[in-house]
């Protein structure tokens, strides 16, 4: 039982009989009042105490592990790629110039269109080219009418000179009139043949079909005047170029490769397949265009340790659909095929300072970090893995960052997505682009590059032939 707790009364108010009385009157109470104090606490104190022995039966429940999803890796047969960057180039691309020298005349078309071979482009002033031409027209003839001249003469001088009857000097001065004239027939025919050559370059037609950029000068002006001067400029779209540089270490990748094709073929170097180039540009989904590698360098710079590559593909379409060139493309080639190859999802791959690892779920639920080795990137947000696991094993592949290796996990289980059908490392048809245009052959040389030509002869009206020149005797005839 608690003692009740006595009223205090502050020494200032406390009755005093005398000086010593008071003091010790204040002490005394002051002393009461803290054992009380002290009295109560305690038994405070020893309530809690009893309270607290009645909980000791508790334990500590640890936190439940944490759930991650697993999933086995996919098998599935696999083509390895090499990628790389490149750019397009127009297989013909042609400078049109002018052959001879004159004032612009015309143009006759737009720049921006499409014109067939031979479309009409610009005409420079033709009449001082057509006078030229009827002035030489006029010379052939006049040359033609002295050698029949010629010939009668020395027809009538080989007969005399025959009977005896006119001296040898004279028959050789007659063949050598006859020689004469033939000469300056067949310079007189070279220079009409010239200016009807300049009548056909007045004319300045397309020399390929393709589209025509814009006039470089304007109608009115001198052109031809000491250099052939630039006039426009042809591009033919298809085919198309792709040019890539690849490493020396490529280089051995696909030599392995193209070295097995051929003996599993059972073909020689020469009769080797297409060797495919798939090609993307920057907002394209994969490598939708298709062409083959048709020139490769002669050796490797071994400034830069690259080795030039070269592909060829159709490009038919409108100016909206169609590579254009000089576009950064990407450049896919396949090299190899890997069967049963196990993929796992790229975010299921880890990185640390040993390389790419997984982790692994074990039977028990125990959390293991593996290191594997993988494989090229892919686009399909798959990556396979060459060495580190198994087909039977359970990858974390979600919930990575609520795992711990050493730890236990829960895991759902689920499956990881089959990649698409890989595309043919060499697929049996491609459409070749060395035929082009209703077949006709517009690329036949590997070898060849962008050509700066100017343009061609147009078709004129020709001159009138000139008999052939009689043939000339012997030498020593009549000797």
């Amino acid at each position: 039982m608690v003692k009740p707790m006595p009223t205090y009364m502050p020494p200032s108010i406390a009755p005093t009989s005398s000086r010593g009385e008071t003091t010790r009157h204040r002490v005394e109470s002051t002393a009461t009042f803290f054992s009380s104090r002290i009295t109560s606490g305690g038994s405070a104190f020893l309530a809690a105490a009893v309270i607290l022995t009645g909980c000791g039966d508790n334990e500590y429940a640890p936190p439940p592990p944490p759930v991650v999803t697993g999933a086995q890796p996919a098998q599935s047969d696999v083509v390895r790629y090499l990628e790389y960057t490149g750019t397009t180039r127009a297989a013909q691309a042609v400078t049109v110039r002018a052959r001879v020298e004159g004032f612009l005349k015309s143009m006759h078309f737009k720049p921006g269109d499409f014109v067939e071979q031979g479309a009409l482009l610009f005409v420079i002033d033709p009449e001082p080219f057509e006078l030229t031409l009827k002035a030489a027209t006029a010379n052939v003839t006049s040359r033609q009418a002295e050698l029949d001249l010629a010939q009668t003469e020395f027809e009538r001088t080989r007969t005399l000179y025959k009977r005896k009857t006119t001296s040898e000097i004279k028959y050789i001065q007659a063949r050598a009139r006859r020689d004469t004239s033939a000469a300056k027939l067949a310079l007189a025919e070279a220079d009409a043949r010239s200016a009807e050559l300049d009548v056909g370059y007045a004319n300045i037609k397309a020399p390929l079909s393709g589209r025509v950029g814009r006039n470089l000068v304007d109608i009115g002006n001198l052109v031809g005047a000491g250099e052939a001067t630039a006039l426009t400029e042809i591009v033919d779209y298809s085919p198309l170029h792709v040019y890539f540089y690849i490493s020396e270490r490529d280089v051995l990748a696909i030599q392995e490769t193209s070295a097995r094709r051929r003996k599993k073929l059972g073909v020689d170097y020469e009769h080797r397949p297409p060797a495919p180039v798939y090609v993307g540009r920057a907002n394209d989904e994969g490598y939708p265009h298709i062409g083959t590698v048709d020139y490769s360098a002669l050796q490797i710079d071994a400034a830069t340790g690259t080795f030039e590559v070269r592909g060829i593909l159709t490009n038919h379409g409108s100016l909206d659909t169609i590579l254009v060139p000089g576009t950064f493309v990407r450049v896919q080639i396949p090299i190899g095929e890997e069967k049963d190859a196990l993929l796992v999802p790229e975010r299921a791959l880890g990185a640390d300072q040993n390389g790419r690892f997984v982790l692994v779920v074990s039977e028990d639920g125990l959390v293991e970090q593996r290191s594997v080795r993988v494989g090229p990137e892919r686009r399909d947000a798959l990556r396979v893995v060459e060495d580190g696991i198994s087909a039977n094993d359970w990858i974390i592949i979600n919930g990575l960052q609520r795992a711990r290796p050493g730890a236990k996990v829960a895991m759902e289980k689920s499956t990881t997505p089959l990649p698409e059908k890989p595309r043919p490392i060499f697929p049996p048809q491609i459409a070749s682009p060395a035929t082009d245009k209703a077949g006709a052959a517009v690329f036949d040389d590997a070898n060849a590059l962008e050509r700066d030509v100017s343009t061609e002869a147009a078709t004129v009206p020709s001159i009138p032939s000139s008999p052939p020149s009689p043939s000339m005797p012997p030498s020593d005839e009549g000797r």
